[in-house]
C-alpha cells in the first residue's frame, strides 16, 4: 500500500486538533496549550497574553430575522490571536461577507438605512428592541459596523469628520460642516485609522454614544493615492463598540480594524 504523502499528514493532524485530539485549542474552555501567535525564527515578538485560539461563528440573519442562506463564507470557527482571559467571552458573528467579534451567545443581523451603508450588528439575543433600525438608542448595547464608499454621501459623511477629503466632496454630505461634537476625542492611530471616543453622556458619532458608560469606535478610511486627493471612490469601514463591558471594546476594535480594513483598488476608479 502506497504510504501517506506529508501534506495528507498535515490535514490530518490538523482535523484530529480541531475536531478533539486536542479540543484546547477551541475557545469555549481555557486551553492547556495553543498555537503561538508568533513561533520560529523571527525578529517579532510574540503579541503578550494572546495566542491563536479556534473561537466559534455565529451566522448573522437578515434585520427581520430571516436566513441569509449559504452566500459567502461562512466558517464555523476561527483561528484568531485574542487574549486567553476573554475564552468564553466573545466569540465571531459572520454574514457570508465581513466579520465581527463580540460577545459571546449574542444575535448578529444585518442592518440597513437611508442615512447610512450597508452594515451589521451585533446585540443581546432576547433583547425586546433590536436596535437592527438605524440610529440606535442612546445607551443601546451592541457592536455597530457600517461599510460604504466615498462615492456614496453617507459614505462621505463617514469619515469627513476626521479625514481631509477634496471641498467639493464635502458639499456632497451636508453633516460634514456640523463640525465636531462637543466632548468627542479622536486621535490618529495611523494615517489611514481613526480612534474615536465619546464619554459618558456624549452624544458623539459613534453608534450607542450618550448613554451611561463610555462608547468607543474605529474609522478606516485608506489613504489610496491618488483616488482621495481625486475624490474617487474608496472603501471605509466604522465600527463602534457600546458595551457595558467596556473592557471588551478594544480587543472587538482592533479585530475589526484588521480583518476589515478594505482593499483600495489600483484602477483609480
Amino acid at each position: 500500500m502506497k504510504p501517506p504523502t506529508a501534506a495528507f499528514g498535515l490535514v490530518v493532524l490538523i482535523a484530529l486538533a480541531l475536531t478533539g485530539c486536542s479540543t484546547s485549542l477551541v475557545g469555549t474552555t481555557p486551553p492547556t496549550s495553543a498555537i503561538p501567535a508568533s513561533s520560529g525564527s523571527t525578529t517579532t515578538a510574540p503579541l503578550n497574553g494572546e495566542v491563536a485560539v479556534a473561537f466559534p461563528v455565529a451566522a448573522c440573519t437578515t434585520a427581520s430575522g430571516g436566513s441569509l442562506g449559504s452566500q459567502g463564507w461562512k466558517p464555523s470557527i476561527l483561528l484568531a490571536p485574542i487574549p486567553t482571559s476573554l475564552i468564553g467571552k466573545v466569540q465571531f458573528y459572520s454574514d457570508g461577507v465581513h466579520i465581527l467579534l463580540g460577545p459571546n451567545d449574542w444575535s448578529c443581523s444585518q442592518v440597513q438605512s437611508p442615512t447610512t451603508g450597508s452594515g451589521l450588528v451585533v446585540y443581546p439575543s432576547g433583547d425586546p428592541n433590536p436596535p437592527t433600525s438605524w440610529p440606535p438608542a442612546a445607551g443601546g448595547e451592541g457592536v455597530f459596523a457600517t461599510f460604504d464608499t466615498t462615492g456614496d454621501p453617507q459614505g462621505i459623511a463617514m469619515v469627513c469628520q476626521f479625514f481631509t477629503i477634496p471641498s467639493w466632496q464635502q458639499q456632497e454630505a451636508p453633516s460634514c460642516s456640523s463640525g465636531k461634537p462637543v466632548g468627542e476625542q479622536i486621535s490618529m492611530a495611523t494615517p489611514d485609522v481613526a480612534s474615536v471616543t465619546d464619554p459618558t453622556g456624549v452624544v458623539g458619532f459613534l453608534a450607542g454614544s450618550g448613554g451611561p458608560y463610555p462608547v468607543t469606535g474605529t474609522v478606516i478610511f485608506p489613504q489610496a493615492v491618488p483616488q482621495v486627493a481625486y475624490g474617487s471612490s474608496v472603501s471605509v469601514a466604522e465600527e463602534s463598540c457600546s458595551l457595558s463591558d467596556t473592557a471588551l471594546c478594544p480587543t472587538v476594535l482592533s479585530d475589526f480594524e484588521v480583518r476589515e480594513f478594505p482593499v483600495p483598488s489600483g484602477s483609480g476608479n
